[in-house]
């Protein structure tokens, strides 16, 4: 998981980039984002992928350009285009159903 405070730009780069791209959006004081988070790790444990996690406070051009409704969000970027929107979290199971389709 890359978590670092990416610029914007960056962050297009790496939706625009050949194969799978993860993108987590969270917000820092919501607490089901954690709850989220956690789960995303287990998934990623069991599966063996890579998310960058973005503090969506910073990147509201992203949440305009991919109509981001809430936090926690997980999109999945196929060789640049929106595949899968997640805004409900659910269990680790349901996750890594989501996960198994574009894996």
């Amino acid at each position: 998981m890359m978590k670092e405070q990416l610029e914007t730009q960056d962050i297009y780069n790496l939706i625009h980039s050949e194969g799978t791209f993860i993108l987590y959006g969270y917000a820092p004081i919501c607490a089901n984002c954690r709850i989220a988070e956690r789960m995303l790790k287990l998934t990623q444990e069991l599966m063996d992928f890579e998310y960058t996690a973005i503090d969506l406070n910073y990147h509201t051009e992203i949440i305009n350009d991919y109509k981001i409704t809430s936090a926690p969000s997980l999109l999945i970027f196929e060789d640049g285009e929106l595949q899968e929107s997640v805004y409900r979290f659910e269990s680790v199971t349901n996750l890594l159903n989501i996960m198994e389709r574009h894996h």
